[in-house]
């Protein structure tokens, strides 16, 4: 049996690739996808930029509109903290107060005859600043300390035990309550000379007496 013989006339140039899609066509399909996918893109980019644009001009004018409510809102506030401020700080001195009345009405029952109170005199709060940037305006202090001043002259010829015994009753518990010390400060004797020669000479005094303490809380 004569073998098949085979013969390629097929020159190089001629041959043809087995791959459907041939390079020549699949590199423009490419390109021109990636130039879509891009225009695509920036489209979308751009659009979504000017969406944001429009929405910063609308905020903008929203916020300018509502500027003099923000500043009128602004001031209330500013205004509810400086009265808050100034309601607390009444609060803080209603709260220390001392009642004298009782104390004054039991005195007068304790002065002897030959006693007259000249002077009482209780000192007052200090004066406060309101400060409405403070956590608790008022007081500095929660404390604050209460003297009272009795002044007076008594005359005849025990002026002296005359003024010892008012100073015990001050000591009374009918008086500590409120009165928790007694003092005599220097130079709280002093003789008045009578200007008249038949009156009698009196002795002048002066008490310091410690009160309860006024308390700011």
């Amino acid at each position: 049996m004569t073998p098949s013989l085979h013969l390629d006339l097929l020159k190089d140039e001629e041959r043809y690739s087995s791959s459907p899609i041939r390079m020549r066509v699949l590199f423009p399909l490419f390109a021109v996808s990636a130039a879509l996918g891009l225009s695509l893109w920036w489209g979308l980019l751009a659009f979504r930029v000017h969406n944001q644009m429009v929405l910063k001009v609308a905020l903008e004018k929203s916020a300018a509109e509502l500027k003099p409510a923000h500043n009128a809102l602004l001031g209330l506030r500013a205004q509810e903290r400086d009265t808050s401020a100034a309601i607390r700080q009444i609060q803080f001195y209603q709260n220390s107060r001392l009642r004298f009345g009782e104390t004054f009405l039991k005195l007068a029952s304790c002065v002897p005859e030959n006693m007259q109170l000249t002077e009482m005199r209780i000192n007052p709060p200090a004066p406060i600043t309101i400060d409405p940037q403070s956590p608790t305006p008022g007081p500095t202090n929660t404390v604050e300390q209460v003297t009272l001043r009795l002044a007076g002259r008594t005359s005849g010829e025990r002026s002296t035990e005359v003024i010892n015994t008012f100073i015990t009753a001050l000591r009374t518990p009918a008086f500590t309550n409120l009165i928790r010390s007694v003092e005599i400060p220097k130079g709280a004797f002093r003789q008045e000379f009578a200007k008249d020669p038949q009156s009698r000479e009196a002795l002048l005094f002066e008490l310091i007496c410690g009160c309860s303490p006024r308390r700011f809380e």
